[in-house]
């Protein structure tokens, strides 16, 4: 079992631009493979910064040990945890993860330690898996992201664990049709 603790980090994200270069790039620099490619997902009902309006990312997931890689890539630079500067606005760490077992719950008890939502979405539609990404405001200066608990999203993670125990080096960057 891979998840044994109560909020355990399942996931780091990081910021980018191409989301295909930077996993060839992760995964010639640190053999960690194969990326799964999911590009302009889509998301219902989300909400940036508490205002309904679409939100377009696409991201690159791989796995190291016990931890899943994202690459992510926002289209419309809206929700980018720090700026690096004019040239380079976007970089670094976006946020980590974890499945919490009472979304709702969740999304209240980060509320009252004066984390500001600034995602909130379903993913593919009207009943998909809630996820929400929080700004701690406390100086790590990256987010935080919070999945509802359901079978799907553990599916994913053991696909993709399963993917990277058993992958031969080849075929690195993968689109998630594959």
């Amino acid at each position: 079992m891979i998840f044994q603790s109560e909020k355990p980090i399942i996931q780091i994200a990081y910021t980018v631009k191409d989301v295909r270069q930077a996993a060839q790039i992760w995964s010639n620099k640190f053999n960690i493979g194969p990326f799964y490619v999911n590009e302009n997902i889509p998301l219902a009902n989300s909400y940036v910064r508490g205002v309904a309006e679409p939100f377009d990312h696409s991201s690159a997931y791989g796995w190291q040990e016990n931890l899943m890689i994202e690459l992510i890539c926002d289209h419309a630079q809206k929700l980018s945890p720090i700026a690096i500067s004019p040239d380079k606005p976007f970089g670094g760490i976006h946020h980590v993860a974890w499945i919490a077992p009472d979304f709702e719950a969740e999304c209240k008890e980060l509320e009252n330690q004066d984390c500001e939502q600034v995602l909130w979405a379903q993913n593919g539609s009207d009943t998909g898996m809630k996820l929400a990404w929080f700004d701690p405001q406390n100086g790590m200066n990256h987010f935080y992201e919070i999945y509802e608990d359901t079978d799907d999203i553990r599916q994913f993670y053991t696909f993709l664990s399963g993917k990277a125990k058993n992958w031969d080096g080849r075929n690195p960057i993968r689109d998630m049709s594959d």
